[in-house]
């Protein structure tokens, strides 16, 4: 009779915390959250736009991250990994309703895949704050590939 009765009670305070535990849940700041790459999370009821592909292979993984450009103008950066961990497509989505300009999503296009032409002066100027930053932040010294590519990918994103 004693075990019964604490059987019973064992069961119905994990039945009340698990309940608690649910009620609780709060919503969270995607912003904040984003700030630095999460994998295979996105934001949810964000349209991302597609900014270049490289191929129509199916992605095995994606990491997501969210930035502000110079103007404060806010965008999640979306990179789509393949099996062997090589980027195959980039995305961007705005944050609310504003839209970000178009050199920043002209300069997203460029941090995994690099520039289409001939890179002129101004750009010259983002490639010193990329390289800066790459140093800064110790890129090449990260122990695996993924993450040489995610630490290289935001500084990209951050001198965009």
């Amino acid at each position: 009779m004693k075990n019964n009765f604490l059987i019973a009670l064992a069961f119905l305070l994990f039945g009340f915390a698990t309940f608690k535990a649910n009620s609780n849940y709060t919503v969270r700041n995607d912003k904040e959250y984003f700030s630095s790459f999460k994998k295979n999370e996105e934001p949810k009821n964000k349209k991302f736009n597609i900014l270049n592909k490289k191929s129509e292979v199916a992605g095995e993984t994606f990491y997501v991250i969210y930035k502000e450009n110079s103007l404060g103008q806010g965008f999640y950066f979306k990179i789509v990994l393949d099996k062997n961990e090589k980027p195959i497509a980039t995305y961007y989505a705005n944050e609310g309703d504003q839209q970000i300009s178009n050199s920043t999503v002209e300069n997203l296009k460029k941090v995994i895949f690099g520039p289409d032409k001939a890179v002129n002066a101004i750009e010259e100027t983002t490639t010193q704050c990329v390289t800066k930053c790459h140093r800064t932040n110790k890129c090449y010294d990260k122990p695996t590939s993924t993450g040489v590519l995610l630490c290289s990918a935001e500084c990209g994103i951050a001198c965009a």
